[in-house]
């Protein structure tokens, strides 16, 4: 727990979970370690401000309080004044990002939601957010020399919009009854993957949560890398995706 998210959606992801796909996607907030990060599927914006914590320096947890410090044992002068000094050496070497991060989701209301935990956790001004269609919208716009990192949590439904142009019904009517992508959706998003990301010259590196574990034949995808997670009692997979000019399969 970090102690900034109080809007949340219906499959929120954890918070320490999506600091575990960040660390094995190698990203650290730098443009040498995965330069700039986008979450197309932002939810409740985990991802996203996890990324944005990191870029900016911000330990886990600084602004919560813990159960501990209301123990007898710790009402002592002496103790609140230690706690007090690593709080303000941690919130000393807090920093701007040096990376732009993106969030954007199908459902305005969740982009709101994202927005207001930013905030809370002091890094609404690091993420960049937008509401759009995973399937449509553009990939950002980098400096040339720039890499950048594509990571998605698709909620196995819940978040996933197939709408188009054909349908703008409201972010409530749009979410799916089921646990299940719509059948097509991964290879569309494929396919909007390889027109959107792959002519950037510094080239973008997408990552995937999935308990799929055929996303890859499904995305007609071949996967340079996949990781064991468990997003609560789900075992799932976080793929990886390196986003090249020819990289989607015939």
């Amino acid at each position: 727990k970090r102690g900034w998210r109080e809007d949340k959606g219906d499959a929120p992801l954890k918070e320490t979970l999506a600091a575990a796909m960040l660390a094995a996607a190698g990203w650290r907030g730098t443009p040498e370690t995965g330069g700039a990060l986008h979450d197309a599927c932002c939810g409740s914006g985990t991802i996203a401000i996890e990324a944005a914590q990191i870029a900016c320096g911000i330990a886990p947890g600084l602004k919560r309080r813990f159960a501990f410090e209301r123990l007898l044992p710790f009402i002592s002068d002496e103790m609140r004044a230690e706690l007090q000094r690593l709080r303000s050496h941690a919130q000393a070497r807090i920093h701007a990002s040096v990376v732009p991060i993106f969030a954007s989701d199908v459902s305005f209301r969740m982009v709101d939601f994202a927005r207001r935990n930013a905030q809370r956790a002091g890094v609404e001004a690091a993420i960049t957010f937008n509401g759009g269609d995973a399937l449509e919208r553009p990939a950002p716009a980098l400096p040339a020399d720039l890499p950048g990192t594509l990571m998605i949590n698709p909620p196995y439904g819940e978040r996933i919009d197939v709408a188009g142009k054909s349908a703008r019904e409201s972010a409530e009517d749009r979410r799916f009854d089921n646990k299940e992508a719509p059948s097509d959706f991964f290879p569309r998003l494929a396919a909007h993957w390889k027109r959107a990301y792959t002519q950037h010259p510094a080239g973008w590196t997408a990552y995937v949560l999935s308990p799929d574990m055929k996303l890859p034949g499904a995305m007609r995808l071949k996967e340079s890398r996949r990781v064991p997670m468990w997003n609560g009692p789900i075992e799932c997979r976080l793929f990886r995706f390196d986003l090249v000019a020819g990289s989607a399969r015939k």
